[in-house]
């Protein structure tokens, strides 16, 4: 017996790749949002921040962040600063400042004379730096 009539459906495969959710502005949701995007693979990601894809797939899980020298590729990846708060505060000018120069704490103390502590006293908005420190600071930075 004959078929009467002879149909072919054509469908695009379904995308099981699903976006974080829109509420969802942490830094692993926003490296995925790019990278799909993109239509890069994980593997790919890793390989254009020079890293291996387990530390790429732990960045995008949010088990991890990305070093200091990593996060000024991370913002061009996203083409914004994922870092910048918009305060304008001396602890995000000295994050901004890092990220823009690939420094650890350790070397901008080393720059200015003041301990690593100092540094991240100031980053974390811990009020015992002393008003001289700060200063020190504020004129490296500006």
């Amino acid at each position: 017996m004959l078929p009467i009539c002879n149909i072919r459906l054509k469908v695009e495969k379904p995308s099981y790749l699903t976006l974080p959710p829109v509420d969802d502005v942490t830094l692993g949701a926003e490296l995925k949002r790019c990278r799909l995007a993109l239509e890069w693979t994980q593997q790919v990601c890793a390989d254009y921040f020079g890293i291996l894809k387990d530390s790429y797939q732990k960045w995008e899980w949010n088990r991890n962040v990305p070093n200091i020298k990593k996060r000024k590729f991370v913002n061009a990846f996203l083409k914004y600063n994922f870092w910048d708060d918009l305060s304008n505060s001396l602890s995000n000018r000295v994050l901004l400042y890092r990220i823009e120069h690939g420094m650890y704490r350790t070397n901008l103390a080393n720059n200015l004379g003041a301990s690593e502590s100092t540094i991240e006293r100031i980053e974390k908005r811990i009020d015992m730096v002393s008003k001289e420190q700060i200063k020190k600071v504020h004129e490296h930075i500006n």
